[in-house]
């Protein structure tokens, strides 16, 4: 672990910022929606932790990087042409043969991300896409815009500061503004970018409002200033579509209040040493509200003639 001090450090590799001993956002979320030892768990606290990392570096990350770093620097692009098959000249599809795999893992071993050609070039697309919206926002949103720009913003800025009770705490933005009035994270999806879709299915299930909230409390104690947050998605199969979703006053409001309490919680275990895991007793879910009244409409269709049991 490296000592952590307060600051704003516009250029700390990613290795130094993992290392930093501080505290990030997914292990309060953890405590707070889990247990606190799932928390502790996934935290530097526990001294066997092990970093997990992907066999297979996605369209997403790759592009994630390019897009807010602007270079290939840290992408190896492997063509299978070079990889014949020793035994039969046979050129592999994917990463099929022991030559190929050996390029790859080669690759990981420098610190670089392996990435096929064919695959680099949905990435190339990816970006264009990206970059396309980018541009696009420049009559309507113009702060975001603004951010992007060389002169206007940075990307993977890291930050450190001291939380009540001497609480180390730690961020990385994807892109910042300058003035700090606007962070942009930068997020990728199998699934629909479509802002609803994406609010439904990321910012709740995934906890990304839980980490802007994270950011917006990060950033005030650092700069007084609190930003405006919002997602940059885009999905990763053509056409690459994108879009901005955002975070209304509610959630802003009860995530905010939430990132409070699971501080709070952490605070409380470190006193305590005491890092509960599940109840040890029979707990009754509730049934869901939407789920209810579901199955209500469908009793009273069913009473006015329209059985949809018997057509499915």
């Amino acid at each position: 672990m490296s000592a952590a001090v307060p600051g704003i450090y516009p250029t700390m590799p990613m290795a130094e910022y993992l290392a930093l001993d501080a505290l990030s956002h997914t292990p309060v979320r953890y405590a707070l929606d889990q247990c606190p030892r799932a928390g502790w768990f996934a935290s530097r606290l526990n001294p066997e932790r092990v970093r997990e990392e992907s066999e297979i570096f996605d369209l997403g990350t790759i592009a994630h990087r390019i897009l807010l770093e602007g270079s290939t620097a840290g992408v190896a692009i492997i063509d299978p042409n070079d990889y014949p098959t020793k035994s039969n000249g046979n050129i592999p599809k994917g990463w099929t043969n022991n030559e190929i795999r050996a390029a790859r893992d080669l690759a990981r071993l420098e610190g670089r991300q392996p990435i096929l050609r064919s695959d680099f070039a949905e990435v190339e697309t990816m970006i264009t896409v990206a970059r396309e919206f980018i541009a696009s926002l420049q009559t309507t949103e113009p702060a975001i815009w603004g951010a992007f720009q060389p002169a206007g913003g940075k990307s993977e800025v890291t930050m450190i500061w001291e939380d009540d009770d001497g609480l180390m705490c730690k961020l990385r933005t994807d892109r910042i503004a300058n003035d700090h009035g606007v962070v942009v994270d930068y997020k990728t999806t199998g699934q629909s970018a479509e802002p609803e879709r994406f609010g439904r299915a990321a910012l709740s299930g995934l906890g990304y409002s839980f980490g802007a909230a994270w950011y917006r409390r990060g950033i005030e104690k650092l700069t007084g200033v609190v930003p405006t947050f919002v997602f940059l998605a885009q999905e990763t199969a053509a056409p690459f579509l994108c879009s901005m979703p955002g975070l209304d006053p509610e959630r802003v409001a009860y995530d905010d209040e939430r990132v409070e309490v699971g501080l709070n919680l952490w605070r409380r275990c470190l006193r305590t040493g005491q890092w509960d895991g599940y109840a040890n007793r029979v707990v009754y879910p509730a049934l869901p509200a939407w789920e209810r009244a579901r199955w209500d409409e469908r009793v009273i269709l069913t009473k006015d003639g329209i059985d949809y049991a018997s057509q499915a």
